[in-house]
């Protein structure tokens, strides 16, 4: 990553940013910036300090040659930050002390995270003769700014490390979120184009473990005749799946049809699978075709098939076992090579254990299972889709394709989509529509219920009580965040938190975060 590659501008939009300078702003007043590697202050308006938190930073600040010299601090720190990984502690010409974390990537020196602004316990005395003179030499018409010395901070040692420790983490995970998403995007046209080769099934969209495994499964099965039972929740695109297996099969040209089950009462049911002859009921006025008919040598999907009744589950039994079946109001027996897929977001187990879904149907239907993974198991996923969502509607309205900002693309990270990637094609499409003429659509433009629901699950950091607990929160659900980004790889984890894999697994085993084994 080149420093170029490095948008300071959006650091302050992150979540973990902002909960950062919340949390030192309260527990020690002291303030927070960033510089680039040459000791530039960065993401900041107009090269300022931002919102220094005590008078006295604001006066010294606003003043230019005092703010001459807090540049020349910053400078100079991070200059002595490029031959340390650890934080350094310096004191500025004012008296302050200042502490500077350098943000490192691989070999590369990227910069500093910045905090000045406080005392420290062990020199305090010192530093407030220091800071007192500074300001009767450059303020002698400021008394009341003298007043403030004894206000301003005084950090223990233990606090000074719990500062560092604090910051050190934080910035561990910027790099790794800003990283993890900058590649994401730059990979979108390459992955786009992997897809289509290898991963060409229809119109899915993924690369993540959960997804190859299910290609994988799909290529094996695609060809055969045998029956599949696809589960899953609402919105993970189940018909998506019966439509691959049915155009990678040798069926593909011949015709797929789709009935959901739960759309239709028993006896409309019956006359849409099997047909009805003229006479058979009212309204019946001609005969019609069954989709078992009209599918013949291709294939039926029977989309939420757990919603039948217990008759109509019979009549499935028989032409999946027998490949007969006969037209409501005929004698006529007729007979159907479909191939039959189906899908529901029911558990047809326990509906089975209460009698609810015959027992041999099920297994008729459940010789092949294939379970579609939700969206939050696979979040890796997530830039792609946006991507392919933010593209088909581009073609639908024939406008140009927009883009998603980082802040906007963290939070759609953040959120648990329990509505899928159906919930999300519609998040995008609906971005994209109150965007109208803007090239980029920001986190404003989000539904509510996911702004509030992304606030409420970010970890981030508790800004009460006890600060050890509120770092190991932080610990706990950075490394179970990159577990499931990794899909639990503990080694690329480990190597990603810059820590052993044997102390990724200790860590693992403290906060009790082994991947549970589907039930």
């Amino acid at each position: 990553m080149d420093e170029k590659d490095v948008r300071w501008e959006d650091f302050d939009k992150m979540h973990v940013i902002r909960r950062l300078k919340e949390i030192v702003g309260k527990w020690w007043n002291v303030q927070i910036n960033f510089t680039d590697k040459k000791g530039f202050l960065r993401g900041v308006p107009e090269g300022r300090f931002f919102n220094p938190l005590n008078p006295i930073c604001k006066a010294i600040v606003a003043d230019t040659q005092g703010f001459s010299k807090r540049i020349t601090t910053a400078r100079k720190t991070t200059v002595e930050s490029m031959n340390t990984k650890k934080p350094l502690f310096a004191r500025s010409v004012e008296g302050f002390s200042v502490i500077s974390v350098p943000l490192n990537v691989g070999e590369h020196f990227m910069g500093t995270v910045f905090g000045d602004g406080f005392i420290i316990k062990d020199t305090a005395e010192e530093q407030k003769t220091l800071i007192r003179s500074y300001l009767e030499r450059n303020f002698p018409n400021q008394k009341l700014l003298l007043e403030e010395i004894e206000k301003l901070p005084v950090l223990s040692q233990k606090e000074t490390d719990y500062l560092s420790e604090l910051i050190t983490l934080v910035v561990d995970e910027i790099l790794m979120m800003h990283k993890h998403l900058d590649d994401s995007k730059s990979k979108v046209n390459e992955l786009a184009k992997e897809l289509g080769k290898r991963y060409g099934f229809d119109n899915m969209i993924g690369k993540s473990t959960p997804m190859q495994e299910l290609y994988r499964l799909l290529d094996r099965v695609c060809d055969s005749d045998t029956t599949v039972l696809i589960q899953g929740e609402n919105g993970t695109g189940k018909e998506l799946i019966a439509k691959a297996l049915h155009y990678n099969s040798k069926r593909k040209q011949k015709k797929f049809l789709v009935v959901n089950c739960g759309a239709f009462n028993e006896n409309l049911l019956e006359s849409e699978l099997f047909g009805h002859i003229k006479g058979s009921f009212t309204g019946a006025v001609k005969d019609k075709k069954g989709l078992f008919e009209a599918a013949n040598g291709g294939t039926l999907f029977l989309d939420e098939v757990g919603d039948t009744s217990m008759q109509m589950q019979v009549k499935l039994l028989r032409v999946l076992q027998e490949g007969t079946f006969t037209p409501v109001g005929s004698t006529e027996v007729k007979r159907s090579n479909v191939r039959v897929l189906a899908a529901t977001n029911k558990n047809l187990v326990e509906m089975v254990k209460h009698q609810e879904f015959r027992e041999d149907l099920y297994y008729r239907l459940n010789v092949i299972n294939v379970v579609v993974p939700e969206l939050r198991e696979r979040k890796e996923d997530l830039t792609l889709l946006v991507d392919h969502f933010l593209e088909k509607f581009a073609k639908s309205s024939q406008t140009s394709k927009k883009q998603i900002d980082q802040e906007c693309l963290e939070v759609l990270m953040n959120h648990e989509w329990p509505g899928n990637v159906r919930e999300l094609e519609n998040e995008v499409e609906r971005l994209c529509v109150l965007a109208g003429d803007k090239s980029s659509v920001d986190e404003k433009s989000l539904s509510p219920r996911i702004r509030e629901a992304s606030k409420k699950s970010f970890p981030g950091l508790r800004v009460n009580g006890n600060l050890k607990d509120a770092l190991e929160e932080l610990e706990k659900q950075m490394i179970l965040d990159g577990l499931e980004r990794t899909g639990w790889n503990k080694s690329r984890l480990a190597k990603e938190l810059g820590i052993s894999r044997a102390g990724l697994i200790t860590k693992v085993a403290k906060y009790q975060l082994e991947k549970r084994k589907p039930s």
